[in-house]
């Protein structure tokens, strides 16, 4: 939850990995969960103007780690 408050409105894509790297040298997340986080939140899926992009990652990543802690 600490992360999820403090990841704000925005996110790049080198931060989301620095997360998902963290995630896993903790144990929160698995391989494969990390490899999904990764695509989810590529600027090859995220098919909106430059600017959007970080926005809308950081929505992705957040609910996708909410539902990944939830279970």
């Amino acid at each position: 939850m600490h992360i999820i408050a403090n990841t704000g409105d925005k996110i790049t894509s080198n931060e989301v990995d620095i997360f998902i790297s963290n995630f896993l040298s903790y144990n929160i997340i698995n391989k494969t969960e990390a490899k999904l986080l990764k695509v989810a939140t590529s600027d090859n899926v995220l098919t909106v103007p430059q600017e959007m992009k970080d926005t809308l990652r950081a929505s992705i990543f957040k609910n996708m780690i909410l539902n990944l802690v939830e279970d």
